[in-house]
């Protein structure tokens, strides 16, 4: 799905600008498997480890981290900058990091807390964000999808 603009509630893009790291290094989660023949690739710039709070079949699944620049990212007026911002883009960057919470009930802030230290590590912009902020910003979107 592509989307234009920013669409993301929990950080602003002036801290967006000045660290860009969720541009700079891409993750995704999958099983095992898939896991694996990522990780046989020829890179010292892949990672896995277990997620903790995603699973797969009864199994925690793994983050694949790739430690890649986006073609798209540039650095310029020192300034981080998307060469397509303006334009079609995947609607993960436009909504990151509020789409990594989405799936979470808004009430349970338990789990809401461990994906925030986790999300922290890759994302700056999330250090003033408390749980009760991002449990704010699930309900008000769980609101706006059954409103009319």
């Amino acid at each position: 799905m592509t989307s234009i603009g920013n669409k993301a509630k929990l950080v602003n893009s002036e801290i967006c600008q000045k660290c860009a790291r969720c541009c700079k290094v891409f993750m995704i989660h999958t099983d095992s498997d898939y896991a694996l023949r990522y990780l046989w690739m020829d890179s010292k710039k892949i990672k896995a480890r277990d997620t903790p709070f995603l699973w797969f079949n009864d199994v925690h699944a793994k983050e694949i981290t790739f430690k890649f620049p986006c073609k798209q990212l540039e650095f310029r007026d020192g300034k981080y900058r998307c060469k397509v911002y303006d334009k079609e883009r995947p609607n993960f960057c436009n909504t990151y990091p509020d789409h990594v919470f989405w799936n979470i009930e808004y009430w349970n802030k338990d789990k809401i807390k461990v994906i925030l230290e986790d999300e922290r590590k890759i994302c700056k912009g999330l250090e003033k964000v408390t749980v009760d902020d991002i449990s704010k910003m699930l309900k008000e979107t769980q609101e706006g999808l059954t409103s009319p």
